[in-house]
């Protein structure tokens, strides 16, 4: 009984570590042949996602953009206007996990009134699944974790801005089960196992 109750233990972790997601976080600072000093160039595709014509990466810390990142020294800039849209290359769902985001063309941590007004939406299957307002100073702001799977994360801030530090997760079709779930259900199963054990003896 012992031998069958570490069998299902360790089933039930394999299960746990399998439907774990693939977290990223884009930090812009190590982009395959970009990520130079003094320079702004187009997104390539990173850490598996792709980025709109809209959005470049670039330095924000040792260049004549002296404008700040949030960490690091690079940032994703909206340098031609327009909505910047993020998808997962291979065309999967992903989940949105928060960004760091504020104004273009403002001094380091400036602060100020917010004067720059958008949207951040996701979309799943070309349908809205969630929309925050958004308002951008020249300070960064943190708009946080959305729930529920996407395959299109539109950010929409207005007109030229800087994001870091965006965290995504690489989902799959199917939800990822959440840790509380799992550990309920290793408990009732332990639960059982010790029933059955106390039945026996």
């Amino acid at each position: 009984m012992e031998v069958a109750m570490k069998k299902i233990m360790f089933l039930l972790s394999v299960i746990m570590l399998a439907s774990q997601a693939h977290a990223a976080l884009l930090t812009f600072d190590n982009i395959p042949g970009g990520s130079e000093q003094n320079r702004v160039d187009g997104m390539p595709v990173y850490e598996g996602f792709v980025f709109s014509s809209t959005l470049d990466w670039i330095d924000v810390e040792k260049s004549g953009w002296n404008f700040g990142a949030y960490s690091g020294d690079f940032a994703l800039l909206n340098n031609y206007g327009g909505v910047g849209i993020v998808t997962q290359q291979n065309g999967d769902y992903f989940t949105f996990d928060g960004l760091w985001a504020k104004r273009w063309s403002t001094g380091k941590d400036s602060g100020g009134a917010d004067s720059l007004f958008g949207t951040l939406q996701g979309y799943k299957d070309g349908v809205l699944a969630w929309s925050i307002n958004t308002g951008l100073n020249g300070s960064y702001e943190y708009f946080g974790a959305q729930s529920g799977l996407i395959d299109e994360l539109r950010l929409d801030f207005g007109n030229f801005f800087l994001v870091d530090n965006l965290a995504l997760n690489h989902g799959t079709s199917t939800p990822v089960p959440e840790p509380a779930p799992l550990a309920l259900l290793a408990l009732g199963l332990a639960g059982i196992g010790l029933l059955r054990r106390r039945k026996s003896a």
